[in-house]
């Protein structure tokens, strides 16, 4: 989740300069972020669950 705009040319080279060879995008309007820690709560949604696995 970003809280500022990105463009897809900067979200593709991110993700390919961390290793990453596919990339999962969620239209801002459905996608929603839930983390306390960080002072970052989005209540205005349904919430589901996502789980990603790295090797």
């Amino acid at each position: 989740m970003s809280k500022e705009p990105v463009n897809f040319y900067d979200f593709a080279s991110f993700f390919l300069s961390k290793g990453c060879r596919n990339a999962l995008y969620l239209d801002g309007f459905v996608s929603r972020t839930y983390l306390p820690a960080q002072d970052w709560t989005q209540l205005d949604g349904n919430f589901g669950v996502m789980i990603g696995v790295a090797e």
